[in-house]
Parts: C-alpha cells; sequence; structure tokens
C-alpha cells in the first residue's frame, strides 16, 4: 500500500537545465545539524530506509516496523513532502537561489540529500552522498558510489557529450530519465526533476 502526495507530471522540459555559466551551483548552508541532532529529531527512524528516486519523484519504502511506503510526486505541496522527508531524515536547513535558469529554486537540505521546490511545490530532487538513514537507488540501480565501469553497463545507460559539468549521465527513456556525474570513476551525483546546474 502507497501513501500518494502530489500530482500527475506536466513534462519534465518545463523544469530546464540552466545554460550559462560553468559548475554546479546549489546554496550549501552552513553549520549542517550534527548526526546526534538529527537522532534526537527522528528518534524512533529507521536507518538505511528504501529510497527509490525517480525521474517524476521519490518513493519512500514502508518502515519494517510496519505502515505504508510514501510517493512524493512532483508537484506535491513543499510542506507535505518536508515533514515526510523529515520523518526520514530529520529537519532540513533551507536555502534559495533567485538566479537558477529554470528561476528561484527553494532547497531543503538533509545532508547530502536535497529536495527543491518551486512556487512551494515538489519539483526536483539530489544525491551527492550516501546517508546513513536512506539507501538510495535509482533507474536500473543505480547508486552512490557504484563503479563506474559497473554504471556503463546499465540497460539504459547514456552518455551526455560535451557537458560542461563533467562526465555527465542519463539513465532511463526521454522525460522520464535520470541524470548524474561520474568521479574519480565513481556515480558521485544523481539528480531528478529541476536543478541548478550553470553550463
Amino acid at each position: 500500500m502507497k501513501a500518494r502526495f502530489g500530482f500527475a507530471l506536466v513534462g519534465l522540459a518545463a523544469f530546464a537545465l540552466a545554460a550559462c555559466g560553468d559548475g554546479v551551483e546549489e546554496p550549501q548552508p552552513s553549520e549542517p545539524p550534527t548526526a546526534e541532532e538529527i537522532a534526537a529529531q527522528t528518534p524512533n527512524a529507521p536507518e538505511n530506509r528504501p529510497v527509490t528516486l525517480r525521474a517524476d519523484g521519490l518513493l519512500i519504502a514502508a518502515p519494517e516496523a510496519g505502515g505504508s511506503a510514501v510517493e512524493l510526486s512532483f508537484g506535491a505541496p513543499q510542506d507535505a513532502v518536508v515533514e515526510q522527508l523529515t520523518m526520514v531524515f530529520g529537519g532540513p536547513q533551507f536555502a534559495t537561489n533567485e538566479e537558477c535558469g529554470a528561476g528561484p529554486i527553494t532547497f531543503a537540505t538533509f545532508g547530502d540529500f536535497a529536495a527543491l521546490f518551486q512556487d512551494e511545490s515538489f519539483a526536483g530532487w539530489s544525491v551527492t552522498g550516501p546517508s546513513e538513514r536512506a539507501d538510495f537507488t535509482g533507474p536500473d540501480g543505480v547508486t552512490i558510489g557504484m563503479a563506474g565501469t559497473d554504471l556503463r553497463k546499465l540497460a539504459t545507460y547514456d552518455a551526455f557529450e560535451d557537458s560542461t559539468l563533467g562526465e555527465e549521465f542519463m539513465l532511463g527513456d526521454g522525460e522520464m530519465a535520470v541524470s548524474g556525474l561520474v568521479e574519480d570513476n565513481q556515480v558521485a551525483t544523481l539528480w531528478g526533476g529541476v536543478s541548478c546546474n550553470f553550463r
């Protein structure tokens, strides 16, 4: 059984990447919460909760102790998404970037995971590292830290040629694709939906 938050996906093309400048620009809030603070915020949260990274949102698996899986689709209200993610990760830090090519974006950052919002609606996500609270898996089973040699064998792997961000790739089909970057021959970043990448 799944609890669903959100509305039908209305074309990821509306969430176009920025096409100017260089590098990846996302606000990085200072002084992230400590492991002790996160544990205090979510004392009953299980570790390594499976989270499926999708081109149209996220799927948080049901806790082993029982309950329902939670589907967070792009278009879901910001408050509802943050509430569900806080149950997994603890409270986020918020920052807003007004200069993103897709328009102003608000970031709710939970360690190395960030949820992105536009007009108070869920619009994207990004992962830049592992989490003790979640076990992230994307299309074709891609994970952060996967070896580049294994990544390139995945069924829907497609290299993004001439990217100014580095060794960029996509997994999935058409608008239902997730993007990522390889660094030091390992998957270092994954993202879906709207982003604030400056090319």
